[in-house]
């Protein structure tokens, strides 16, 4: 009878032990999506955007950094997506004159690494902060080209800067604002 029981509590022991084993290991794994941001889903069906600034010192006001996709459908947990399916995307200089005349005023102008690994360059060199942009993050959502992504930009800055990004986040270095998948805002502004 004595050797049934000890039985019994060990296997009750092993059991209990691999069930914690088993919830670590699932968190250890959901943690890890959680803070992955190598994420880069071939399609994603956006659940909010973050809308992001860069204080400019030399004109003293913030100006675009990006519009990139916060999270997909696909995997709540995965982290913010990127260079999601950058084959079928080409990236071309705007030529409308209103693009170009934002890019040049609005848009935060540096350079930075391609990450993407996209047909026209490597991930070591450097590119405009516009076209990383374009790549990393313009992949994961519907805008295909340049001029769409662009024209998305410039529309949300209209609707939000005098608002929710003019004299928000003094002495701050960045500002984002959180929007759903229609791009409306989320009530949520972030000064980091």
């Amino acid at each position: 009878m004595k050797n049934v029981l000890n039985l019994n509590i060990n296997l009750k022991s092993v059991l209990l032990i691999s069930i914690l084993l088993l919830q670590t290991g699932a968190s250890i794994s959901q943690q890890k999506n959680n803070n992955d941001h190598n994420y880069c889903p071939t399609s994603c069906n956006v659940t909010n955007y973050d809308f992001t600034f860069i204080y400019d010192e030399r004109d003293q006001e913030f100006k675009v950094h990006g519009l990139w996709a916060e999270q997909c459908e696909e995997c709540l947990t995965c982290g913010y997506p990127s260079c999601c399916n950058t084959g079928n995307m080409s990236y071309v200089y705007p030529g409308n004159p209103s693009q170009i005349q934002f890019l040049n005023t609005r848009w935060y102008n540096a350079t930075t690494r391609e990450e993407c690994g996209n047909n026209n360059n490597n991930k070591s060199e450097e590119v405009s902060l516009f076209e990383h942009e374009f790549y990393k993050h313009a992949s994961c959502s519907q805008m295909r080209t340049t001029s769409e992504f662009l024209d998305q930009v410039m529309l949300l800055y209209d609707a939000h800067y005098k608002t929710r990004i003019n004299n928000q986040c003094i002495g701050f270095s960045q500002l984002w604002l959180n929007l759903d998948t229609n791009f409306a805002y989320n009530n949520i502004t972030k000064c980091l």
